[in-house]
């Protein structure tokens, strides 16, 4: 996956490994990051959120909850 890739499009494509219950949601101006429950991780530019950093998001709040259960 190329460095700078929107992160929707990626998403779309299937192209962004999120950890297992994570989710992305979408408008027109922003992305939100959610994980299992709804809570919201994240939120992000829709038109400047690169893959790799959603990606980075997604996997450090799943580390920080696990460590803390």
């Amino acid at each position: 996956m190329a460095e700078n890739v929107s992160a929707l499009d990626a998403y779309r494509e299937g192209e962004l490994p999120l950890p297992p219950g994570y989710a992305i949601e979408h408008g027109a101006d922003v992305l939100l990051l959610r994980r299992e429950g709804g809570t919201v991780v994240a939120a992000f530019s829709a038109r400047g959120a690169t893959a790799r950093e959603v990606k980075r998001a997604a996997w450090d709040d799943r580390r920080r909850s696990t460590n803390t259960a």
